[in-house]
């Protein structure tokens, strides 16, 4: 006959799939896989856009500053022994024949061939004609921050558009860093200023207090609109940020709570949402849900929705917005019930192990 110790180990074993059902699930490391297909059409669409704009090479910056670490590609017509690249010092200077030191930090490629052409003109030739290319800027990195999949400092030797920088980039990020609404372009207002017609500008830009113009610019009106002025210049010395995505919370009794993202790629509603978190559980109270709303003040807003009543049509439903939580609550009787009958399936399973 089963000792006690037997039999205990039979009733704790028949109720371990209880058990394991309650344990919470596994850190989530992709985005939701109803944004996965949407993120990966987008990374097409760029992939596709940024071969397009490389093969335009045409481009010229003409009102860069040169800095450090740019390489100048400097020519003299019929002086072959003047013509060569140079690389611009640390402290801003190159080194050429007959000329000696320079200090280019500063000026533009233009300004450069105006200074060499009258150090020419006043010590070795009468009409000298020079031109000066900045083949690699150095000095001036832009950044690529936020829902990319390769966030880094990039190097550029010319201007590019938004659309070149982001498949420089790997296109958006399909794990838990999941790109939201914008784009952020950020660049120097001086460098705003230089960049003239060249630039296009979109009309919703401002600038900062710390002399920053910021230029937002909408994930779908780059990729969607075709409307080419959201497709901006990006210059060496900008940052550019992909917004990540905010959360939406679901708590309670569901199956599988926690935090989900708000994209660009979806329109969050309350059924949606509760549909991320793999439905309700047994024991919940759908009639009783209740949608948190916290304001910028940190004021709470609650309002109740009967998720029943919204999944069969009857009431309309909600659209979550970042930082929303719907909870579902729980039914004491439900619970008091389902305990009950785990607990007598227990204990029958566990007879029955002992019977045979």
């Amino acid at each position: 006959m089963p000792s006690i110790r037997t039999l205990f180990v039979l009733v704790l074993g028949a109720g371990l799939p209880f058990a394991w059902a309650q344990q919470p699930p596994p850190p989530q490391q992709l985005a939701p896989p109803q944004v996965r297909p949407a993120i990966r059409e987008f990374n097409e669409r760029l992939k596709g856009a940024g071969l397009a704009e490389r093969d335009n090479a045409s481009r010229s910056y003409p009102d860069y500053r040169i800095g450090p670490e740019d390489l100048l590609e400097i020519s003299v017509f019929e002086v072959t022994e003047l013509s060569r690249s140079v690389r611009v010092s640390a402290s801003g200077e190159i080194s050429l024949p007959l000329l000696g030191v320079v200090r280019v930090r500063g000026l533009s490629a233009l300004e450069t061939e105006r200074v060499l052409t009258e150090l020419l003109r006043q010590k070795y030739m009468k009409d000298p004609q020079v031109t000066v290319f900045v083949r690699e800027y150095r000095s001036d990195p832009i950044s690529v921050l936020g829902a990319v999949r390769t966030p880094n400092i990039y190097y550029i030797q010319t201007q590019k558009t938004l659309l070149e920088v982001l498949a420089m980039a790997g296109g958006f990020s399909e794990t838990i860093r999941t790109p939201g609404r914008t784009i952020q372009v950020v660049r120097k207002a001086a460098r705003a200023e230089g960049a003239g017609s060249a630039a296009p500008v979109p009309s919703g830009a401002v600038g900062t207090p710390d002399q920053q113009q910021v230029i937002e610019v909408p994930i779908k009106g780059l990729l969607q609109s075709g409307d080419s002025k959201w497709n901006v210049w990006v210059y060496p010395g900008d940052s550019v940020k992909v917004t990540l995505a905010g959360n939406i919370y679901v708590a309670g009794n569901v199956v599988r709570p926690g935090a989900f993202p708000l994209t660009d790629f979806d329109n969050l509603s309350a059924v949606q949402a509760l549909a991320l978190a793999g439905g309700t559980s047994k024991a919940a109270s759908r009639k009783n849900a209740v949608i948190i709303h916290l304001n910028e003040d940190g004021t709470r807003i609650e309002r109740k929705i009967d998720l029943s009543r919204v999944m069969r049509g009857q009431d309309p439903d909600t659209t979550l917005g970042p930082n929303d939580i719907l909870f579902v609550p729980g039914s004491v009787g439900k619970e008091a019930a389902l305990r009950a009958v785990e607990t007598s399936i227990q204990l029958g399973t566990g007879l029955l192990i002992w019977r045979r």
